[in-house]
């Protein structure tokens, strides 16, 4: 791979190819734009940084991934507490907009009172619809642990909605 040999334009291309997602995924955990912004730009120095280490450069997407989750709980953590700004997780139903809109600030809501660890799980495996054994991947967890972290997410996420309402 000629990014790997220090070909800045090669690199600037794989970064083309991944840093949507990468910045979907740590807007969801970070719960903010610049926040965001700063996670995949750390993101991004990284993977130049330890691009070299890459033994198998057909996992780029992968491996890339994994460092911007890392990278966005990471800020999420440097900031927890500091700002509260609204989330937009979700793109509002056309079908019945005031509806929608409640929801999807309850949601917002009960996803900002969660670890950044717990919204990292929730948004690989819905904001990115990864499969369990690929968020495991990401995480750089056991695939048994990345089940039981997802499940006691999801719960709760559940009993943050059920105190909500």
């Amino acid at each position: 791979m000629a990014a790997q040999a220090g070909d800045q334009d090669a690199f600037v291309a794989l970064l083309d190819g991944a840093a949507g997602q990468a910045y979907r995924l740590a807007r969801v955990i970070v719960r903010d734009d610049l926040m965001a912004q700063d996670a995949v730009q750390e993101a991004s120095i990284r993977a130049w940084r330890d691009l070299p280490r890459l033994r198998d450069p057909e996992k780029w997407p992968q491996w890339y991934r994994r460092i911007a989750v890392r990278a966005a709980i990471d800020q999420a953590r440097r900031e927890a507490g500091e700002r509260h700004l609204a989330l937009d997780p979700l793109p509002a139903s056309r079908a019945d907009a005031s509806e929608s809109i409640a929801r999807r600030d309850e949601l917002a809501v009960a996803l900002r009172r969660l670890s950044p660890d717990d919204r990292a799980l929730l948004a690989l495996r819905f904001a990115a619809d990864l499969e369990v054994p690929d968020i495991a991947e990401a995480l750089g967890i056991p695939l048994g642990t990345a089940k039981s972290r997802l499940h006691r997410a999801l719960a709760k996420l559940r009993t943050e909605l059920e105190a909500d309402r």
